[in-house]
Order: structure tokens, then sequence, then C-alpha cells
């Protein structure tokens, strides 16, 4: 009990620690500097930040609290993505009592991530025939659960590492730089994987070490994989899996993983991924980050076999932001979109970006964006798109969408 009132209040202390640096240098604004986003959480006077500690305090108490519950009771949440499983289901009745109100609360909070409306008085209508719906399910949760915020430690090594490295390399460097798009589950769905697909077997001594009943593809190119966090939900669907960063300190993070990571600044001129191609090739908010998107989804195009997709993820709205984008950080590309509605944001990414660029729309879901939290926030989230994209037969110049969105004029 006593050890249990010291951790306690040594969460307390730290809180305010945390606080006070976020307030010199914030590791908020480390994560999210490129998301323009939580502007309003500037407070006005000493008496709103003395409340913000308080609460900061008592939210990292519970949220600590509840992580030491789920870990103690190891439970499993029956949702989508194990929803065949015998066993599960005869163990639900004796789960419910410790999963509901935890779980039910966190679905409850995420659902609007999750949600896509279509006006009938606009011409969006044909978006709903790729449209898959996905939940919030246990990756999602185990995410949210089990990644650490940026505390002290490392908040105190982004500021000594600052004068040596950017930002993004920091993370990196220090594991950090955690997000979550899809859970493995929600990525089949999007590439339509069901049980009449056949599986590929491999020998044990091919680089991924997953259950090969769960392997549909060959291969993956993760385009911008990050540290790492996203390319592993999507690694058990792929026998090989190759992922490409711009940081020496995010290719420390995906080694680390296991990963086979290659340095690159230019698909163009990487000559590890020269004559190469792809089942798939993921690009996952990338595009808002580069200087030219445009020309990214045409080099992409070079990478993906006969038949291959493209699994490419947009935050909404759509705000591009490139690290070493000059004094104003603006992409030498510019995208014009009509984002004022989700669904006149995929419309236009439709029509402005992905028919002229000889793409075509296979599937597409919407989701949330999940970065690690700070000591303001357990997590961060944003609106994310999520397309399966094929690249347009050239010898036929009506495809099934062109069709539709004449259908919709």
């Amino acid at each position: 009990m006593l050890f249990k009132l010291i951790k306690l209040l040594l969460f307390f202390i730290l809180a305010i620690i945390v606080f006070k640096i976020e307030n010199t240098d914030s590791i908020t604004n480390t994560i999210n500097y490129k998301y323009h986003q939580h502007s309003n959480n500037t407070y006005s006077n000493t008496k709103n930040k003395m409340k913000s500690w308080r609460n900061m305090a008592i939210d990292l108490i519970k949220e600590e609290q509840a992580r030491e519950d789920y870990r103690n009771n190891n439970f499993t949440i029956i949702d989508g993505s194990n929803k065949n499983d015998s066993s599960q289901q005869q163990q639900q009745q004796q789960q419910a009592i410790v999963e509901a109100p935890l779980y039910t609360k966190l679905k409850r909070q995420y659902s609007r991530y999750y949600r896509f409306k279509v006006k009938d008085t606009i011409n969006h209508q044909y978006l709903m025939n790729y449209f898959i719906q996905t939940e919030f399910d246990k990756d999602t949760m185990d995410f949210i659960m089990e990644t650490p915020r940026w505390n002290f430690v490392s908040n105190a090594a982004n500021w000594i590492m600052s004068w040596m490295y950017t930002k993004t390399d920091i993370m990196g460097f220090i594991g950090k730089g955690n997000m979550m798009c899809l859970s493995t589950y929600q990525y089949k769905q999007i590439l339509k994987i069901n049980r009449t697909l056949p599986t590929i077997k491999f020998d044990e001594e091919d680089d991924n070490d997953q259950d090969p009943l769960k392997v549909y593809y060959e291969s993956l190119l993760d385009i911008g994989a990050g540290c790492g966090s996203t390319t592993l939900s999507m690694k058990p669907l792929f026998k090989n899996v190759t992922a490409t960063e711009a940081s020496k300190g995010m290719i420390y993070s995906l080694n680390k993983k296991g990963i086979d990571s290659v340095f690159c600044l230019d698909l163009e001129t990487c000559d590890q991924l020269k004559n190469k191609q792809y089942d798939i090739v993921s690009c996952l908010n990338v595009l808002d980050r580069c200087e030219k998107p445009i020309s990214l989804l045409n080099t992409i195009k070079k990478f993906l076999k006969p038949n291959g997709k493209l699994i490419l993820a947009v935050v909404f709205p759509f705000n591009p932001y490139v690290e070493f984008g000059g004094i104003d950080n603006s992409p030498i590309e510019t995208i014009n979109l009509d984002q004022e509605t989700l669904s006149e944001y995929v419309d236009s990414f439709n029509k402005q970006v992905f028919i002229p660029n000889n793409f075509e729309i296979d599937s597409f879901t919407v989701g949330p964006y999940i970065s690690e939290g700070d000591a303001l926030y357990q997590n961060y989230v944003l609106t994310d798109v999520i397309f399966v994209l094929k690249v347009k037969n050239e010898d036929h110049s009506n495809n099934k969408i062109s069709n539709d969105l004449m259908s919709c004029d």
C-alpha cells in the first residue's frame, strides 16, 4: 500500500515537471507541430494553468491505474477481428464484466472517427460503392492503453539531442513517434481479404516470422514508414516487408523492430529499390509531408506489380507541412481540394488527384489516426482517410469510377 502511494505521488510530481518543460520547448509541438492541431490549448492565465496541472496529474494517475487493470486482467475483447474464434466466444460471458466499462467507453469516444456520410443533395453517392465500414477494435485499444506518453526522461532527451538532430531523428533514436492508422484486421477488410483468398507458404528462414495462415501477399513496400508502428500492423499479411525512411533516427527504430529498412531520400534515385516491384505499396500520411506529392504518386506506379495496389492514407483536412520546405514549410507541388465536409474531401481527392494521375479507387475507409500522448493528453487523434488504389488500365477510357461519376452528374 505504501509503495502504491509513493508511486502515485511520483506521478503527480512528474506531471508538474513535464508540464513546465513543455511550456518552454514543448514536446507536444515536437509530435504535433506538423499538424497544426490543438492551438487552443494555450491557457490565458495562471489560474487556468494550475487547474490544468491538477487535472493532468489526476488523468495520469487514472490512466496508470486503468493500464494496470488492463494488463492484470489480460482479457480478450470480442470484436470483428476474432469473432470466428469459438474459444473466445465461450469466454465472452466471463469477460463481459471486465471489458465492458473501459472498452465500451473508448469505443464510444472513438466512434465518430469511423463515420462517413454522404448527403443526398450532393453528387457523392457513388463513393458509397467503395466505402468499407471499420470499427474500434482490440488492436486499437491495445495501442491506446500500452503506448506510453512522453515523460520527463524523453522530454529531457529531446531537449539535449535537439542541438544535434532533427525532431524526427530524435523521436526515432529514443523510441518515440508511435502512430496507429488501422489494425491488421482492418487492413484485411480494405484489401478485401477473406478466407477464399489463398495464403502464401514460406520457409522458416524467411524474414516474416508471422503465422503463415495470415499471409496473403508476397511483398509490401512501406514508404515513409516512420518508427514502424504502422508497418507492424500490416506485416502479418505479407511474406516480405521493406520500409523506406528519410530519417536516420527512424531507420534505427525500424531496425530495432526487425523491419527491413532502406534509407531513401528520393524513390527515383534509390539504388536499393532499383527495378523492384511489390504486390502492395503503402504510403501512410506522407503525401502532405513531402515537397512533390503528385510526383511521388506517379513514381509509386513504377514499384507496383501488374494488378498491384497502393494503400494511401491522408489526414482530413489536408494541411501540407514539409519539415525542410523552406521558410513557410510549403510543398513545391500543391494540391487544391474541396474539404468543407469529409465526403467533399474524398470526392475531391478522387477527381483532382487520382483520376488525372491514372488511379482509381478500389476501396476506402475512415478512422482515427492516433499518436502517442504527452503530459496534457493521453493521445492525439486526427481523422484519417485510407484509400486502396489501383492503376487504371490505359486501354480502357471508361473505367468503373468514371461511369459512376457520369451517373451522378
